[in-house]
């Protein structure tokens, strides 16, 4: 007789019997689950549900050589064969389980040989699990080793990254990656090796190849010293991958327009563009800039020279400011200040020009003319033609900068402030080393003479700056004292206002070729020919 918890089978001669110990209601899944664990497969199904019923003990099948099997052990590994699980065809209940040892017999007769677990199969046979595959060995997979991979720290083709809550200003970025001289731009992760492993029947199983790289990189880049491992730049200039190789150029040279596309441009070298300058972008170098096509309201700033071949377009907006001379074809409503001289091919129209030296647009024709804005130089105005026939308002300003003119006014009255100042500190800071000098300077007014000495030490240093700044000035200023000179070519139409030096002459009648020079004697403007002095002043 053999049992499991409340059922029991019994065979007989005539058949096979079901009972069980209690008669309250059982799970039928349980009684289903018994009758397959004892390898009852075919039973009378009407018997079981009147047994469920009722509780008495039923035949439920007969008996037959055929059914009275011994169990079956069945062997399946994996694809890579690392693992092995063993599946039971349970026994008919009057034949006996298998044991530990025939279920290993069944598994070396596969192959099995390594990673098998005594315990998985003892617990498989004690919970006599009918048709379950159960994983009874294991072996050791390989661990897999990790390619060589060059991580890029500053990326010159990354895309830019967005949130979707983020705002982007679309006109100061830019799609243009610059680097300084020892900056990071690339860290390389080396390879690491894998370990074999082995499976269930003993035989390697080999971890892959692992692929080693290595940096590929030009000029303007080296391997750090103290880390191999690390890229980094060795001069300023915009980092390129040409054709998966790491350049850092010293010159930016750009085939299209600068729009969205490129973004704007803030760069540390020179800048070659072979298109347009858009509306509301920016660009930035600290060496020459190039444009080949328009700048329409931009702004173009550079600290050497600055060549605009398609006119400025400033349209109210963007100016153009360059540390050395400026040149263009035309200017239109725009804003350029010159740290030398600006040269103009054609008109300016509308414009406000500042040159620290000269401003002259003496093309071909009468298209080289001045007319309406303002125009401010140190030592020189030439054009071909001043002004309208509409009698446009045109300014020219030359000699001594009103600008710098206020400045000198600024700094003087500060550099007084401090002296002001200083003077006044002087008398306390005595009397309080004479305390000192004493032994009668207490906690208070020992504060007060460090506060004191603070003080001074900050308007010294403050006037040392000023007083630098200032003289600096001045020798700008010495630079064009007793010059100054308009010249125009052609026509000077009325409506013109010319200063020199400080003395203002308002173009009443239609002149030609001549040039307005200050009279300091007379305290007037005087009128010259167009040729006077030439060449020996700021251009001409």
């Amino acid at each position: 007789m053999f049992n499991k918890e409340n059922f029991y089978l019994e065979a007989h001669d005539d058949g096979i019997y079901l009972g069980c110990y209690e008669k309250e209601d059982f799970n039928e899944n349980d009684l289903y689950a018994f009758l397959k664990e004892w390898g009852i497969a075919r039973y009378d199904f009407k018997a079981v549900r009147k047994f469920i019923k009722d509780k008495q003990a039923c035949k439920v099948c007969g008996r037959s050589s055929t059914l009275e099997k011994d169990a079956r052990i069945l062997i399946t590994l994996d694809k890579e064969k690392m693992n092995a699980s063993v599946a039971i065809e349970p026994p008919f209940f009057t034949k006996p389980w298998p044991t530990v040892d025939e279920v290993k017999q069944s598994l070396a007769s596969h192959g099995v040989k390594v990673g098998i677990s005594d315990t998985a199969i003892q617990s498989l046979l004690a919970r006599k699990l009918a048709n379950e595959p159960v994983i009874v060995a294991t072996g050791t997979p390989p661990i897999e080793g990790k390619n060589a991979e060059i991580e890029l720290i500053k990326d010159p083709d990354k895309p830019f990254d967005v949130r979707d809550d983020e705002k982007i200003d679309f006109w100061s970025r830019s799609t243009i990656v610059t680097v300084h001289p020892g900056q990071e731009i690339a860290v390389k992760h080396p390879l690491v090796n894998g370990k074999n492993g082995i499976d269930v029947t003993g035989n390697v199983a080999k971890a892959q190849t692992v692929r080693n790289v290595d940096f590929s990189f030009g000029e303007g880049l080296k391997r750090d010293e103290m880390n191999p491992l690390l890229l980094i730049a060795t001069a300023e200039g915009q980092l390129k991958n040409e054709r998966g190789r790491l350049v850092v150029l010293p010159e930016l040279d750009i085939h299209r327009d600068i729009d969205f596309a490129i973004g704007s441009i803030d760069f540390t070298g020179a800048v070659k563009i072979t298109g347009a300058v858009r509306d509301g972008f920016h660009v930035v170098a600290q060496g020459n800039i190039t444009v080949n096509g328009p700048v329409e309201g931009a702004d173009i700033d550079s600290q050497g020279v600055i060549v605009i071949q398609g006119g400025v377009r400033g349209m109210g907006r963007g100016s153009v400011r360059a540390n050395g001379d400026i040149s263009l074809s035309f200017g239109d409503n725009a804003t350029i200040r010159s740290g030398g001289t600006i040269l103009v091919k054609n008109a300016i129209l509308h414009s406000h020009l500042y040159a620290q030296t000269a401003v002259i647009a003496l093309g071909s024709g009468k298209h080289s003319q001045i007319a309406g804005g303002r125009i401010e130089a140190g030592l020189e105005v030439a054009c071909n033609v001043l002004g309208s026939e509409m009698g446009t308002k045109t300014e020219v300003v030359v000699g001594l900068p009103p600008e710098q003119l206020e400045k000198r006014k600024i700094f003087t009255s500060e550099i007084k402030r401090c002296d002001e100042n200083l003077e006044r500190l002087e008398p306390n800071m005595v009397l309080l080393k004479k305390l000192e000098a004493e032994g009668k300077l207490d906690d208070k007014k020992r504060a007060m003479m460090m506060d004191l000495t603070k003080m001074k030490f900050q308007l010294q240093a403050a006037r040392a700056g000023m007083q630098k700044e200032l003289d600096a000035l001045e020798e700008q200023i010495a630079l064009v004292k007793d010059k100054g000179i308009v010249r125009v070519k052609d026509i000077c139409y009325p409506g013109a206002v010319i200063t020199v030096r400080g003395l203002t002459y308002i173009v009443h009648e239609t002149c030609k070729y001549t040039a307005f020079i200050a009279d300091d004697e007379n305290r007037t403007i005087a009128l010259v020919p167009y040729d006077y002095m030439a060449g020996k002043l700021g251009g001409g």
